[in-house]
């Protein structure tokens, strides 16, 4: 609750145990304690601070209250007291009052770095972006450091982001900004890579595109090296801005030559490519094809560009997705421009199945797949997906039997069919007859799937789990369909899947839906519980 480390101020000794009770929990102990303290010591302020919080745990919030009151009032100076009321505030949801608690530190200790740090904080908690701005140039006034001077320049991009009026916003926060960036450049104060990043957002905000991108391409640019091809990916995103789509083609084609499973550089190497095609674009007579190097401005380049990485990609040990996928992609382009033929890039079901072939033992396959699936006309829907199943290594069936999998990378396989199967909507032709001897089907492959999954821990989810989660899906077809035995058949199997996969999210939302229609909202509550909707909530945000 408090830093306790080396306990010196005899004080601190006093009020120990009822920080122990406090963290433990233990509210009606921690009240008796400060009480007993009090009668002792009536000055030690933190003792009361202390006991107010115990009452805020208690229930007892207008009590808390006019004693955290009185102690703010006296303007205390103390870290315990100042610490403990902030705790106390964060838990009454007042954040406000913490300002005007670090306002009256300040005044009292002007010179004080942390008391004017923790007031920043303060302001920041509430969103008084403006004083933000002040408290941290007072701060950089009392110690010089670059960290508290560019709080003070967030503080004003804060200001041009919430302010109403947009035209402010470019006409004064954002230039002011730029101009106090723009001082410690000349003076080459710049040390971190966020502050170049600062500076990036703010030329970026402000629409000088030319100018960002002269900040990346220098001697700053060189600072943003915690993320993976930062400064690559800012020099594109202002090449795309300021449709320079030579530079963006010849950056998008040196980083795939680095990297060939890079998929964004392919959707920019593509972009660009069409971009330049449609602008008629052709090289310069003299001099080198772009700042970035040389670029492909045709068609034909490209289709070439796209088979070179995939005749690269067949020499590597370890296949890669991107090169295969790209090339379906630029038969998609190609489509659209209603000229695929005359480039012979092959039959897109073909080039799918040999995905298929490459990459079906991982789960990523059906999500790659997927996205291209409206290549293939509905005359091949049936035939595409027979075609898989006859390429699947599965141990002959007994009879009367189903024709099971002998490993994980086998199951992976047939999953990836089936999956494809429904989204391609066979499952949805199907008779009521069919359908049910399909069910069957996945249920009996999620169970004979289970065995793979036996040293799995709670946390982590089965590797059959895809077949439960779509034979229920087909159960709640019949029952859209009129039948009504197909819901309690559902919600068994659901059920049986969650047993096996307790953290299965997916099995929780769809048996929260089913009860909710059914009207039965109390296993509802307690599965929603169980989700931890709120914790995934929080940490996603932060």
């Amino acid at each position: 609750m408090a830093a306790r480390g080396h306990v010196q101020d005899p004080n601190d000794r006093r009020l120990r145990p009822i920080y122990d009770y406090l963290d433990n929990g233990n509210n009606k102990m921690a009240i008796q304690q400060a009480e007993k303290l009090l009668k002792k010591h009536r000055d030690l302020h933190c003792a009361k601070v202390l006991k107010a919080i115990g009452f805020q745990r208690t229930g007892k919030q207008e009590e808390a209250f006019v004693l955290a009151q009185e102690v703010a009032a006296l303007e205390p100076t103390d870290d315990n007291s100042l610490q403990a009321l902030t705790i106390l505030y964060r838990e009454m949801h007042r954040p406000e009052l913490v300002t005007k608690l670090y306002e009256a530190a300040v005044r009292k200790v002007p010179s004080s770095e942390e008391y004017h740090s923790h007031l920043f904080m303060a302001y920041a908690r509430v969103g008084e972006y403006k004083k933000m701005q002040q408290a941290g140039m007072a701060l950089y006034k009392i110690v010089p450091k670059n960290p508290y001077y560019f709080w003070s320049v967030m503080s004003l991009i804060m200001q041009s982001i919430s302010a109403q009026d947009e035209k402010l916003s470019k006409t004064m926060f954002l230039p002011l900004a730029e101009r106090m960036v723009e001082k410690m450049v000349k003076e080459d104060k710049i040390e971190a890579e966020a502050e170049v990043e600062l500076y990036y957002m703010i030329l970026e905000r402000l629409g000088k595109y030319e100018e960002a991108l002269e900040v990346i391409r220098g001697k700053l640019g060189e600072k943003l090296t915690s993320e993976l091809q930062s400064r690559e990916n800012k020099c594109m995103a202002m090449y795309k801005k300021l449709s320079r789509w030579p530079e963006c083609n010849a950056l998008s084609k040196r980083l795939l030559l680095l990297n060939s499973d890079d998929w964004q550089f392919y959707l920019s190497y593509f972009d660009s490519v069409f971009h330049l095609i449609d602008d008629s674009w052709t090289p310069p007579t003299e001099g080198p094809m772009s700042l970035e190097g040389n670029l492909d401005y045709t068609i034909e380049e490209a289709v070439r560009f796209i088979e070179h990485q995939i005749e690269a990609d067949s020499k590597n040990p370890r296949p890669l997705r991107g090169p295969y996928l790209a090339k379906l992609e630029l038969i998609r382009r190609l489509r659209h421009r209603g000229c695929n033929d005359e480039y012979k890039l092959g039959e897109p079901e073909d080039l799918m199945y040999q995905y298929f072939l490459k990459f079906g033992d991982k789960p990523c396959c059906f999500t790659d797949l997927k996205v291209f699936v409206d290549l293939l006309s509905s005359s091949q829907h049936s035939s595409f997906i027979n075609r898989l199943l006859g390429s699947l290594p599965l141990t002959p069936p007994a009879e009367g039997s189903v024709a099971l999998p002998a490993d994980i990378k086998a199951m992976q396989r047939h999953l990836c069919v089936v999956q494809l199967s429904r989204l391609l909507g066979l499952s949805h032709k199907m008779e009521k007859v069919q359908k049910q001897e399909a069910i069957r089907e996945v249920i009996v492959r999620y169970r004979h799937g289970l065995q793979f999954g036996k040293s799995c821990l709670k946390t982590e989810l089965q590797f059959s789990d895809y077949y439960c989660l779509i034979g229920a899906h087909m159960l709640l077809d019949l029952w859209n369909q009129g039948e009504d035995w197909a819901v309690w058949q559902c919600l068994a199997l659901l059920e049986e899947g969650l047993s096996n996969s307790p953290s299965n999210a997916q099995f929780k939302l769809l048996l929260i839906r089913i009860y909710c229609t059914l009207g039965a909202f109390e296993p509802a509550t307690d599965l929603y519980s169980s989700l931890d909707a709120k914790h995934i909530q929080h940490d996603t945000i932060g």
